[in-house]
């Protein structure tokens, strides 16, 4: 990556946070280990999420993917758990490979957890019981919508329990969800995942937003405090770049006409 782009991302990055937005960069970004990307973000994003997408692969993480230098890059991080936990064997199970992978995690001190939620309430108030009795705050439990649940049904329960939302952009607009009836409960969005829908799930920049898009998005950042991170979810350092640039473009326009 030329240095003259590394620059460009950096000062896109001093604009967002002009803003009064924290924002963060995936761990997956250069075809690079977990640690490898960590060390390519460090100095140009402020945050990074760790994509522990796979159960069992990162399960069996070692020193190599999770060094204990990464503690002194100067990255703010959270966690975005794995797509494939093992809902069908029960609550327990899943907190098995949670705890283990909080665990391996929590040298770098995470600020959230984000979760894609399984198929009823029951199960969700049987894993936040364990997460919590372990000791972990269940507010650093983000609940994500996905496709095929746009988290209508759990925000009551969800707010009961005390956990937090993340509001992904692209799944709102790709599974043409309703935007989540809040009211005054915005403060429970925690994280916001920015990128253009594209084809079979991809992540797409920013740029490929239509006016729908950039409509909601706008509607996004006005709804949600400066507790919500922006994390942009875009798996190409090119398109993370460019996005991190015209999201700084926009929110200087935005913020000037309010």
């Amino acid at each position: 990556m030329h240095e003259e782009r590394r620059q460009e991302f950096r000062r896109a990055g001093e604009r967002l946070t002009r803003q009064g937005r924290p924002w963060a960069a995936p761990s997956f970004v250069v075809p690079d280990t977990v640690a490898g990307n960590c060390r390519f973000l460090a100095g140009l994003a402020p945050e990074v999420g760790l994509l522990f997408f796979e159960t069992q692969a990162c399960l069996e993480y070692g020193p190599q993917d999770l060094p204990a230098e990464l503690a002194r890059l100067g990255l703010r991080c959270h966690v975005h758990l794995p797509l494939d936990l093992p809902w069908e064997r029960g609550a327990g199970a899943v907190w098995d490979a949670v705890r283990g992978l909080a665990d391996k995690a929590a040298f770098l001190k995470p600020r959230a957890y984000v979760l894609h939620p399984p198929a009823t309430v029951r199960e969700l108030e049987a894993l936040v019981a364990l997460w919590a009795g372990h000791g972990l705050d269940p507010a650093a439990l983000l609940l994500e919508n996905v496709r095929g649940n746009d988290l209508r049904e759990l925000l009551a329960p969800s707010a009961a329990l005390g956990l937090s939302l993340c509001l992904d952009l692209g799944h709102l607009m790709a599974y043409n969800q309703p935007m989540p009836a809040l009211a005054r409960d915005w403060e429970r969005v925690r994280m916001l995942h920015l990128c253009a829908p594209g084809p079979g799930g991809r992540h797409r920049p920013l740029a490929e937003l239509d006016r729908t898009g950039r409509a909601l998005l706008e509607r996004l950042l006005a709804e949600t405090g400066p507790q919500a991170v922006l994390m942009l979810e875009i798996f190409e350092a090119p398109g993370l770049f460019a996005s991190a640039a015209l999201l700084a473009d926009w929110m200087e326009r935005w913020n000037a006409a309010t």
